[in-house]
């Protein structure tokens, strides 16, 4: 009798097993795109004194910074970063991030008299204090944060205490993907590689900060 019990028990627990695993494979496409959405935190924009454009992926989010620009939010763009990346170091280019970002944002039609460059910062962490001290000497009061739209959710919980205190208002941007759809992140490999990252950095950042 106790063996019959005990067969009827780990027959129940493997029944529950297919079935959320079957329910996890149909439901896959929206608990993805789903795990995805999280990962964004984006703000109503208005006008502002600044655009900031984040290091580490110079292409997509200093033209999203250039069509704000195009688009009246904002007269000025500050890009940061004082990374340079190792291919670059391999052929002997000492161009960091931050010159990326202008470079971008020359090729997508703001003047170089429109755009600021600090080339400091090696993380999310880092940058959000370098520019609220630059936001602080510059008396800015209200500015936008561009980034990949996957790293938003990153940015406000590095950023927002910060500039809570500081009375400096940070309104966060994402940057669409040329590499991928943000709502198909799993078709592509940089995709999964954007999530799987993120998810990780995001996780390392609850634990420190």
């Amino acid at each position: 009798m106790q063996t019959k019990k005990i067969i009827r028990w780990c027959l129940w627990r493997l029944g529950i097993f297919i079935l959320l695993v079957l329910a996890a494979y149909v439901f896959r496409r929206p608990l993805m795109r789903a795990a995805g959405n999280y990962l964004i935190e984006e703000d109503e924009l208005k006008k502002s004194e600044a655009v900031f454009v984040l290091s580490g992926g110079p292409a997509d989010r200093a033209a999203e910074a250039a069509r704000l620009i195009k688009s009246g939010y904002a007269s000025v763009a500050v890009c940061t970063g004082e990374s340079v990346p190792g291919l670059f170091e391999v052929i002997g280019d000492s161009t960091d991030e931050a010159d990326l970002s202008r470079i971008s944002l020359l090729d997508n039609g703001i003047p170089e008299e429109q755009i600021q460059v600090i080339h400091q910062g090696t993380s999310t962490k880092e940058e959000s204090e370098i520019i609220i001290n630059y936001c602080i000497a510059m008396n800015w009061k209200r500015i936008i944060v561009v980034s990949d739209r996957f790293h938003t959710n990153r940015i406000n919980y590095a950023f927002r205490k910060t500039f809570d205190e500081s009375g400096v208002e940070i309104l966060l941007r994402g940057a669409p993907s040329t590499r991928y759809k943000e709502d198909m992140w799993w078709a592509n490999e940089a995709g999964l590689l954007m999530v799987n990252n993120e998810y990780v950095k995001l996780f390392y950042y609850y634990l420190h900060y």
